[in-house]
């Protein structure tokens, strides 16, 4: 099941690594066992938890999903 990022209860819903970049104006980190992000693939390929954590970014995680309040 691939991770999906929710802004303010569903106003915006980001799937690619590619649309969290434009949202939050930076790539999240990858996960260790991948070599590079690739873009336009889902965001399971990378660290949400570390890329929020260390972008202080407050989330709340629910059955692999992210919410973010803005």
């Amino acid at each position: 099941m691939c991770n999906i990022v929710v802004i303010n209860m569903g106003e915006t819903e980001i799937g690619t690594p590619r649309e969290f970049e434009k949202h939050f104006g930076f790539l999240p980190i990858k996960e260790e066992y991948c070599k590079e992000i690739e873009l336009d693939y889902c965001l399971c390929q990378s660290d949400l938890e570390n890329t929020f954590k260390q972008n202080n970014i407050a989330y709340e995680k629910d059955c692999g999903d992210f919410y973010v309040v803005q």
